[in-house]
Protein backbone atom coordinates (compact mmCIF):
# COMPACT_ATOMS: atom_id res chain seq x y z
CA UNK A 1 0.00 0.00 0.00
CA UNK A 2 3.03 2.16 0.70
CA UNK A 3 4.50 3.75 -2.52
CA UNK A 4 6.93 1.07 -2.67
CA UNK A 5 6.58 -1.85 -5.82
CA UNK A 6 3.49 -4.73 -5.02
CA UNK A 7 5.24 -8.23 -4.87
CA UNK A 8 3.67 -9.31 -7.63
CA UNK A 9 4.82 -13.51 -6.52
CA UNK A 10 2.18 -14.14 -4.58
CA UNK A 11 -0.78 -16.15 -4.42
CA UNK A 12 -4.10 -17.35 -2.52
CA UNK A 13 -2.07 -19.22 -0.06
CA UNK A 14 0.09 -16.11 0.61
CA UNK A 15 -3.08 -14.12 1.16
CA UNK A 16 -4.56 -17.24 3.31
CA UNK A 17 -1.58 -17.70 5.38
CA UNK A 18 -1.74 -13.90 6.06
CA UNK A 19 -5.42 -13.87 7.17
CA UNK A 20 -4.21 -16.59 9.60
CA UNK A 21 -1.49 -14.19 11.06
CA UNK A 22 -3.64 -11.78 11.62
CA UNK A 23 -6.31 -13.61 13.13
CA UNK A 24 -3.37 -15.35 15.60
CA UNK A 25 -2.98 -11.64 17.03
CA UNK A 26 -6.19 -12.17 18.88
CA UNK A 27 -4.58 -14.88 21.12
CA UNK A 28 -1.21 -12.48 21.86
CA UNK A 29 -3.29 -9.43 22.62
CA UNK A 30 -5.60 -11.21 25.18
CA UNK A 31 -1.89 -12.95 26.40
CA UNK A 32 -0.54 -9.76 26.74
CA UNK A 33 -3.53 -8.51 28.87
CA UNK A 34 -3.11 -11.44 30.70
CA UNK A 35 0.32 -10.97 31.77
CA UNK A 36 -0.40 -7.50 32.80
CA UNK A 37 -3.87 -8.33 34.86
CA UNK A 38 -1.13 -10.68 36.73
CA UNK A 39 0.97 -8.03 37.36
CA UNK A 40 -1.36 -5.81 38.33
CA UNK A 41 -3.06 -7.97 40.35
CA UNK A 42 -6.35 -6.44 39.28
CA UNK A 43 -7.69 -3.90 36.62
CA UNK A 44 -6.07 -0.57 37.23
CA UNK A 45 -7.42 2.93 35.46
CA UNK A 46 -4.50 2.27 32.69
CA UNK A 47 -4.93 -1.59 32.24
CA UNK A 48 -8.73 -0.96 31.61
CA UNK A 49 -7.75 1.66 28.69
CA UNK A 50 -5.46 -0.98 27.38
CA UNK A 51 -8.15 -3.86 27.58
CA UNK A 52 -10.65 -1.97 25.78
CA UNK A 53 -8.41 -0.93 23.13
CA UNK A 54 -7.28 -4.92 22.60
CA UNK A 55 -10.86 -5.70 22.27
CA UNK A 56 -11.59 -3.48 19.65
CA UNK A 57 -8.56 -4.20 17.86
CA UNK A 58 -9.48 -7.86 18.25
CA UNK A 59 -12.91 -6.88 16.37
CA UNK A 60 -10.89 -4.78 14.12
CA UNK A 61 -9.13 -7.72 12.92
CA UNK A 62 -12.55 -10.20 13.06
CA UNK A 63 -13.91 -7.99 10.55
CA UNK A 64 -10.70 -7.13 8.13
CA UNK A 65 -10.66 -11.04 7.78
CA UNK A 66 -14.57 -11.51 7.55
CA UNK A 67 -14.98 -8.45 4.67
CA UNK A 68 -11.75 -9.33 3.00
CA UNK A 69 -12.71 -13.03 1.92
CA UNK A 70 -16.11 -12.51 0.85
CA UNK A 71 -13.75 -9.43 -1.56
CA UNK A 72 -15.23 -6.37 0.13
CA UNK A 73 -11.94 -5.13 0.52
CA UNK A 74 -13.53 -1.16 0.24
CA UNK A 75 -15.09 -1.71 3.10
CA UNK A 76 -12.00 -3.92 4.50
CA UNK A 77 -9.16 -0.70 3.97
CA UNK A 78 -11.58 0.79 6.11
CA UNK A 79 -10.96 -1.01 9.49
CA UNK A 80 -7.46 -0.50 8.70
CA UNK A 81 -7.50 2.67 9.37
CA UNK A 82 -9.37 2.60 12.31
CA UNK A 83 -6.50 -0.03 13.46
CA UNK A 84 -3.71 3.00 12.91
CA UNK A 85 -6.56 4.95 15.65
CA UNK A 86 -5.83 2.22 18.01
CA UNK A 87 -1.77 2.68 17.95
CA UNK A 88 -2.50 6.95 17.63
CA UNK A 89 -4.84 6.52 21.17
CA UNK A 90 -2.66 3.96 23.06
CA UNK A 91 0.34 5.57 22.32
CA UNK A 92 -0.86 9.18 23.89
CA UNK A 93 -1.60 7.32 26.68
CA UNK A 94 2.25 7.51 27.24
CA UNK A 95 2.94 10.87 26.38
CA UNK A 96 0.90 12.88 28.86
CA UNK A 97 1.93 13.73 31.95
CA UNK A 98 -0.59 12.17 34.26
CA UNK A 99 -2.07 8.56 33.06
CA UNK A 100 -4.42 8.50 35.38
CA UNK A 101 -5.89 12.10 34.14
CA UNK A 102 -5.63 11.17 30.66
CA UNK A 103 -7.71 8.36 31.19
CA UNK A 104 -10.51 10.35 33.12
CA UNK A 105 -10.79 13.14 30.50
CA UNK A 106 -11.23 9.83 27.86
CA UNK A 107 -13.85 8.73 29.65
CA UNK A 108 -15.93 11.66 30.06
CA UNK A 109 -15.89 11.85 26.23
CA UNK A 110 -13.40 14.27 26.07
CA UNK A 111 -11.29 14.01 22.40
CA UNK A 112 -7.49 13.29 22.62
CA UNK A 113 -6.71 15.89 19.97
CA UNK A 114 -7.59 18.56 22.90
CA UNK A 115 -5.65 17.00 25.33
CA UNK A 116 -1.93 17.53 25.72
CA UNK A 117 1.08 15.95 26.13
CA UNK A 118 4.02 16.12 29.18
CA UNK A 119 5.76 18.84 26.91
CA UNK A 120 2.69 21.43 26.36
CA UNK A 121 1.77 19.68 22.31
CA UNK A 122 -1.77 19.01 21.32
CA UNK A 123 -2.20 15.46 20.65
CA UNK A 124 -3.52 15.41 17.22
CA UNK A 125 -3.67 12.96 15.08
CA UNK A 126 -0.92 14.65 13.10
CA UNK A 127 1.17 15.29 16.35
CA UNK A 128 1.08 11.84 17.24
CA UNK A 129 1.45 9.98 13.68
CA UNK A 130 4.98 12.13 13.21
CA UNK A 131 5.62 10.66 16.96
CA UNK A 132 4.96 7.18 16.41
CA UNK A 133 7.13 7.24 13.08
CA UNK A 134 9.90 7.57 14.69
CA UNK A 135 9.29 4.24 16.16
CA UNK A 136 7.43 2.15 13.48
CA UNK A 137 8.89 3.53 10.14
CA UNK A 138 6.42 4.19 7.18
CA UNK A 139 3.76 4.27 10.09
CA UNK A 140 2.86 7.89 8.78
CA UNK A 141 2.87 7.18 5.02
CA UNK A 142 0.63 4.61 5.65
CA UNK A 143 -1.71 6.70 7.80
CA UNK A 144 -1.81 9.01 4.71
CA UNK A 145 -2.66 6.58 2.43
CA UNK A 146 -5.35 4.92 4.39
CA UNK A 147 -6.98 8.32 4.90
CA UNK A 148 -7.56 8.72 1.07
CA UNK A 149 -9.68 5.29 1.94
CA UNK A 150 -12.26 6.93 4.90
CA UNK A 151 -13.03 10.18 2.84
CA UNK A 152 -14.14 10.22 -0.28
CA UNK A 153 -11.29 10.65 -2.93
CA UNK A 154 -9.24 9.11 -5.91
CA UNK A 155 -9.02 5.87 -4.36
CA UNK A 156 -12.15 4.82 -4.66
CA UNK A 157 -12.30 5.11 -8.42
CA UNK A 158 -9.95 2.20 -8.47
CA UNK A 159 -12.40 -0.24 -7.23
CA UNK A 160 -15.06 0.12 -9.73
CA UNK A 161 -13.54 1.14 -12.99
CA UNK A 162 -11.61 -1.47 -15.10
CA UNK A 163 -9.32 -0.38 -18.66
CA UNK A 164 -9.05 -3.06 -21.61
CA UNK A 165 -7.59 -2.26 -24.77
CA UNK A 166 -8.47 1.30 -24.10
CA UNK A 167 -11.76 0.93 -23.10
CA UNK A 168 -12.95 2.16 -19.84
CA UNK A 169 -15.52 0.38 -18.05
CA UNK A 170 -17.35 0.86 -14.50
CA UNK A 171 -19.25 -1.36 -12.12
CA UNK A 172 -21.95 0.04 -9.70
CA UNK A 173 -22.33 -3.14 -6.94
CA UNK A 174 -20.16 -5.84 -8.74
CA UNK A 175 -17.80 -7.63 -6.86
CA UNK A 176 -14.27 -6.11 -6.34
CA UNK A 177 -11.84 -8.19 -8.55
CA UNK A 178 -8.41 -6.70 -7.00
CA UNK A 179 -5.21 -8.59 -7.98
CA UNK A 180 -4.17 -11.21 -5.46
CA UNK A 181 -1.09 -8.89 -5.30
CA UNK A 182 -3.06 -6.35 -4.05
CA UNK A 183 -5.02 -8.17 -1.78
CA UNK A 184 -1.95 -9.64 0.19
CA UNK A 185 -0.42 -5.93 0.21
CA UNK A 186 -3.72 -4.81 2.15
CA UNK A 187 -3.63 -7.67 4.22
CA UNK A 188 0.48 -7.74 4.94
CA UNK A 189 -0.69 -4.16 6.28
CA UNK A 190 -3.22 -5.32 8.31
CA UNK A 191 -1.05 -7.78 10.28
CA UNK A 192 1.68 -4.78 10.09
CA UNK A 193 -0.59 -2.24 12.04
CA UNK A 194 -1.71 -5.26 14.71
CA UNK A 195 1.88 -5.82 15.67
CA UNK A 196 2.84 -2.58 16.14
CA UNK A 197 -0.14 -2.34 18.57
CA UNK A 198 0.56 -5.92 20.26
CA UNK A 199 4.46 -4.21 20.56
CA UNK A 200 2.93 -0.53 22.19
CA UNK A 201 1.11 -2.88 24.78
CA UNK A 202 4.26 -4.90 25.68
CA UNK A 203 5.92 -2.06 26.25
CA UNK A 204 3.71 -0.89 29.12
CA UNK A 205 3.93 -4.57 30.11
CA UNK A 206 7.58 -4.52 30.72
CA UNK A 207 7.13 -0.90 32.41
CA UNK A 208 5.29 -2.09 34.96
CA UNK A 209 7.69 -5.01 35.33
CA UNK A 210 10.83 -2.98 36.36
Amino acid sequence: MDKQLLNKDVTEDNLNHTFKNILLLEKLFILEIKKIYEIEEGISEISHYIMSIANRAISLNRGFVTLAQSNNYQAAISLMRLQIDNCLRLYALSLHISPSEFYKSVLKGEHIRNLRDRDGNKMTDNYLVKKIDNIFPQFESLYKTLSGHIHFSSEHFLFNNKVEDGIVSISVGNIEDLDISKKVDYSFNMCIVGKDLLSLIAEYRTEISK
